[in-house]
């Protein structure tokens, strides 16, 4: 079985590779320089570690990759682990803007938008190989949900076959 946090920081970089995406999450930080807020969660003891907590506290704009946990089974003769990733998403403030970027928006340009993780411009993020040892993505979903504070947000969910069993 492959190391699902490995895997969590791919799809982050192949995320951030989709032009579109990652300038609608791209924002000046504290020093005046750009920052892509597309960041993956690990669970790790002694950290902030409750992904509930994480989520609640995203700043607009910004999406969150998390490892949901993984499947075993013998999907077609070959495919014994399915692995499930979270995506969350937070859009920003569409207030005065001329052309905001809402959430079908962003789910839009998450599924169709050209990757570019060998360096050049490439399939749409559900046509790649996103790792060593993984098949292509199963046909991704979104559902809506609202936060604490009873504001939209969204949430994919990434499903991935494991080639074998690495």
């Amino acid at each position: 079985m492959l190391n699902t946090s490995a895997v969590t920081d791919a799809i982050v970089t192949a995320l951030k590779t989709i032009t579109d995406l990652a300038a609608a999450m791209t924002v000046l930080d504290a020093t005046g320089a750009t920052a892509v807020r597309i960041t993956a969660f690990h669970y790790l003891l002694g950290q902030d570690h409750r992904l509930a907590e994480a989520v609640y506290a995203m700043p607009a704009p910004s999406m969150l990759v998390a490892w949901e946990g993984s499947k075993g089974g013998n999907f077609d003769g070959q495919t014994i682990w399915k692995h499930r990733w979270g995506i969350y998403y937070r859009m920003g403030n569409a207030a005065g803007l001329a052309v905001p970027v809402g959430y079908e928006d962003l789910w839009a340009r998450t599924c169709n938008g050209a990757t570019a993780v060998a360096g050049a411009a490439g399939p749409n993020i559900r046509n790649i190989q996103i790792a060593d040892g993984l098949d292509i993505m199963d046909t991704p979903s979104i559902d809506h949900a609202l936060d604490e504070d009873l504001v939209d947000r969204f949430k994919a969910v990434f499903i991935i076959p494991e080639i074998g069993d690495n």
